[in-house]
């Protein structure tokens, strides 16, 4: 990745022929920020209802592989959800506090609360898989971390996203850099598989062993 997103790894077009350079643009150019809202006080609006809204937190990152957010630990009303901000399965969010400059990308959908931004109206510049990897590479994380005042808890405003650099390849070169990025994530998703079944099949050998 750090090959890729400092240039010196590129693809080629199927013809065999050289991508153009890429254009480096300030974040704002290229994307929107849309900031989540709770409703207050918030313990008035949570609800374990079956009609309630999923009610995603930076927490719920914990159990997150890749950066996707599949599942949330608590619901807030449907009253609730009007004094939020909705989100949609496939859209990005970004934490602008705790996780710290992270960006996920929703398998459910939901509300967002002020801890997160929403990343929309960047379709016509990027394919959504490259963009996901780049914004959680070192490329913009040290960016972030340059531009923004450092704490216990480090929270990064819009400006501070905005004023980040952004690369933007053509689409046909984002698409081959997320397929080739996206291929190898599958392989460790896989290799983590095989090794948390193996620490199973030890421990259950270890319980017979010392019984």
């Amino acid at each position: 990745m750090q090959q890729i997103f400092a240039q010196e790894l590129r693809f080629k077009a199927d013809d065999g022929s050289d991508y153009p350079d890429w254009e480096e643009k300030k974040f704002s150019e290229y994307i929107k920020l849309y900031r989540g809202s709770s409703p207050r006080p918030i313990i008035k609006f949570t609800t374990k209802e079956s009609n309630g809204v999923n009610w995603i937190k930076i927490g719920d990152t914990k159990n997150s592989k890749n950066y996707l957010i599949e599942s949330v630990e608590e619901k807030i009303t449907i009253e609730g959800s009007k004094k939020s901000r909705k989100v949609f399965i496939g859209e990005l969010i970004l934490a602008n506090s705790m996780s710290f400059g992270k960006t996920y990308l929703l398998n459910i959908e939901g509300c967002i609360y002020d801890g997160w931004f929403v990343l929309r109206e960047f379709e016509k510049f990027y394919n959504k898989d490259f963009i996901h990897q780049l914004l959680n590479s070192d490329f913009l994380q040290k960016q972030y971390k340059t531009l923004s005042a450092g704490g216990v808890v480090q929270n990064i405003s819009s400006e501070v996203v905005y004023s980040t650099i952004l690369l933007k390849p053509t689409l046909p070169e984002q698409t081959k850099i997320a397929n080739f990025l996206s291929a190898i994530d599958q392989k460790i998703n896989h290799c983590g598989s095989q090794l948390e079944k193996t620490q199973d099949w030890k421990k259950g050998l270890l319980q017979q062993l010392f019984v």
